[in-house]
């Protein structure tokens, strides 16, 4: 093996994986890579999510829906250990139903990082809020979210070993502040692998949310449970700035659309230290 080789994948990893929440919001804005201090990663993602069949508790009926966005994507790190994520999505679906939904402002800290022969593990812990920053209508048949804020804490395990394969296990717990508390449990697992010219990963999550109810219209705010698996492929351009595609499918759930996502996107890291 190329003496390079292990520290090529390792920088397309960490790269990659930092700015993969953009593609893949519905995991949450949190990976498990530190960006390092005076680096920046910033991305910026196209996805449209499609759905025949809505799921108004357990019972399903056909329901169509297509929703697209655009979302901004960035994190800082101003130490090795510390960093400060946020999360900007625009969404339409009609006329009506558009605007900038739930921005997301989150702190993440590295709790332990241990070095093995053969590879490394991040321990990190995050929490944040998500809250609306547009007056957005959530009364209307299809609304594009609750205007709620929402409080999230996350603590996960990663191993990247030194030719390219990771494995990450995430989960923690959400508070939805509507008319009611609504507190919810994720967890999400993700594996990939990393090459000189590529990185393709794939993952499934788990989203909980206790107690919920039966939704009334679409997206009615009720709490929502869902089974989903979805893959990425990263390709690098130049050395800071690379493109992704992706999908991901909703298998089952509570109080969700069925829906088939597909994105796109271009990722930029800056660092400071280099200009």
């Amino acid at each position: 093996m190329n003496k390079v080789y292990p520290h090529l994948c390792a920088r397309c990893l960490t790269f990659f994986i930092s700015c993969l929440p953009v593609f893949l919001c519905a995991q949450g804005a949190i990976s498990g890579f530190m960006p390092g201090r005076g680096i920046t990663d910033v991305a910026l993602g196209y996805s449209t999510e499609s759905f025949s069949s809505y799921l108004f508790g357990d019972e399903k009926q056909d329901s169509r829906l297509t929703t697209e966005s655009m979302n901004l994507f960035l994190e800082h790190g101003f130490t090795d250990t510390l960093s400060l994520v946020v999360n900007i999505p625009y969404l339409w679906i009609d006329p009506e139903n558009r605007g900038l939904q739930d921005a997301g402002l989150y702190v993440k800290y590295r709790n332990q990082y241990k070095k093995y022969a053969s590879g490394y593990l991040n321990l990190i812990t995050s929490i944040g809020l998500s809250f609306p920053i547009s007056a957005y209508p959530k009364d209307t048949d299809t609304p594009i979210g609750q205007r709620a804020i929402n409080f999230q804490g996350r603590f996960q395990g990663q191993y990247v070993s030194d030719f390219g394969l990771f494995f990450q296990l995430q989960s923690g717990v959400d508070f939805q502040f509507l008319e009611e508390l609504l507190p919810a449990v994720p967890i999400l697992f993700r594996t990939g692998f990393g090459a000189r010219r590529y990185f393709v990963e794939a993952w499934i999550e788990s989203y909980n949310t206790i107690h919920g109810g039966v939704d009334t219209q679409i997206s009615g705010g009720a709490g929502s449970q869902w089974l989903r698996i979805g893959g990425s492929l990263y390709l690098p351009l130049i050395s800071n700035i690379g493109i992704v595609v992706g999908s991901s499918r909703i298998l089952t759930g509570r109080n969700i659309g069925l829906s088939t996502r597909w994105n796109a996107g271009v990722v930029y890291r800056w660092d400071r230290r280099r200009g």
